[in-house]
């Protein structure tokens, strides 16, 4: 959740791009008319390719197709072929594989903080209480019903967010307005529960909704891993908020060395508490969806730049969004004007996704995503009558 409003889409190139009934030309268009970055035109669209060769074909054509936008790109440098996967962390984090969880305990616990063995610090002073979290519903990829879901109570993972607040020069003569800012950004988010953990830019952790209970952060969104499908992730995640701003530029990062050292021993520790599996640590664009027009990337904070390797995580940019091949979403010029090379590998994985189900079904792409919407529809629906259930109890 950012705490500015989202911009507006630019209409004409959304009416321009929903011509183009091919999910890749579409997505190539998108990327010319976001970025200016030329575009291979000899790609084939990928339903012409035999179902059992399709994939195959599209990420050959898909890895040309970005290693040649990244030639023609300014300011290139070329570099490993494994970097593409897992960039180097910045000097000073060790790399370490996404799955290995270091063991962490709490060293001293006091009323005001917390410590833990690997170095992580909690300030505990604005701690407030939300409802708590009782159970919440997960649906089995691949075989989704509405109406019988998996109830489980424990957090499943963490949603990473900007507060897109204002931003004072980071140098010594600001540290008034520095911290004057950073109170009335902890001050607000308590007072409307919206984060379970907020890291100021000095890299302090402030522990703001308690992790028992419900952080109003995710709203409408969609995540899934290869079993589990979440929706509505305020129950099911935690959220982390970073003081900062999204930028879309390599060189100008969003996150400063404090705070990304924050992020790193912060999510080692829930990690380890609940057993947190790397898949399941993602960025608020990548879950938040908009189910009035059905198109994902309805808040847009971290949509291309989050230091996923150097909080020791894998890089889920290049995770289809489960929004677009579980449940039939889009996407729009917005969206992809805020994302870098990173998302649009995933975002081509999805719509790729989506067509294969299509063939699988024996439905055109828009009859297999009107299948797709329908399930979540009737999710939504049975979220809000339990939602208006218990609303009506505590009144009565």
């Amino acid at each position: 959740m950012s705490l500015l409003s989202r911009p507006p889409a630019n209409e004409q190139l959304e009416s321009e791009a929903s011509r183009i009934t091919d999910p890749i030309e579409r997505l190539q268009f998108l990327q010319r008319q976001s970025v200016a970055v030329p575009v291979a035109e000899s790609i084939q669209p990928v339903n012409a390719v035999a179902p059992e060769r399709k994939t195959g074909k599209f990420l050959r054509v898909l890895c040309f197709t970005l290693i040649l936008a990244g030639l023609l790109a300014p300011g290139y440098q070329a570099s490993d072929a494994a970097d593409a996967v897992n960039p180097p962390a910045k000097p000073g984090f060790a790399a370490s594989p996404a799955d290995v969880v270091p063991n962490i305990w709490i060293v001293d616990k006091s009323a005001e903080y917390e410590t833990y063995s690997n170095g992580l610090r909690i300030d505990d002073r604005y701690a407030v209480s939300n409802d708590p979290r009782v159970f919440y519903p997960v649906y089995q990829r691949g075989a989704i019903d509405p109406d019988q879901p998996e109830w489980r109570s424990e957090p499943a993972g963490i949603v990473y967010h900007t507060t897109e607040s204002d931003q004072a020069e980071f140098e010594p003569s600001q540290n008034g307005e520095l911290q004057r800012i950073k109170k009335d950004v902890l001050s607000f988010i308590r007072r409307n529960h919206c984060y379970h953990f907020f890291i100021d830019r000095f890299g302090q952790v402030y522990r703001v909704v308690r992790e028992g209970d419900v952080a109003n952060h995710a709203g409408y969104s969609v995540w899934a891993n290869g079993q589990d499908v979440y929706v509505n992730l305020n129950s099911s995640f935690l959220g982390i908020v970073f003081e900062t701003q999204t930028q879309r530029s390599e060189d100008m990062p969003s996150a400063n060395q404090a705070q990304i050292h924050s992020a790193r021993v912060l999510t080692q520790m829930l990690r380890a508490k609940y057993h947190i599996p790397a898949e399941n640590c993602v960025t608020h664009a990548q879950v938040s969806v908009n189910p009035d027009n059905m198109r994902i990337g309805y808040h847009t904070d971290w949509a291309g730049n989050f230091p996923f390797f150097e909080l020791g995580l894998k890089d889920n940019y290049t995770v289809p969004p489960p929004s677009i091949s579980v449940f039939g979403f889009d996407y729009d010029p917005t969206f992809v004007h805020a994302t870098g090379s990173r998302i649009w590998q995933g975002l081509a994985l999805a719509e790729d996704e989506t067509q294969t189900g299509a063939i699988a079904s024996g439905l055109t792409v828009s009859e297999y995503r009107s299948v797709l919407r329908k399930k979540y529809k009737e999710i939504i629906a049975n979220l809000k009558a339990a939602a208006d259930d218990k609303e009506n109890h505590h009144a009565s």
